[in-house]
């Protein structure tokens, strides 16, 4: 892979991951449905950047699991 190409994978997975929204689910936002498309847009955002830092063999922070409601 071109040394440039991975420099700025890289740097886009350092800016769009966000390890605390992948926890994120459709409950979190209920009740705020305008908030509704943004959490789930940031979540799988970061899921993205999460699974292809994985594949660059960066190290990052673990995903949260999806929070539950009981």
């Amino acid at each position: 892979m071109d040394s440039n190409i991975k420099k700025k994978l890289e740097e886009w997975v350092k800016d769009h991951y966000k390890q605390y929204s992948t926890g994120w689910t459709s409950e979190r936002s209920a009740g705020n449905y305008d908030d509704c498309f943004n959490d789930g847009y940031e979540s799988g955002t970061s899921w993205a950047a999460y699974q292809i830092g994985c594949i660059l063999g960066m190290e990052l922070e673990e995903p949260d699991e999806p929070e539950e409601e009981y």
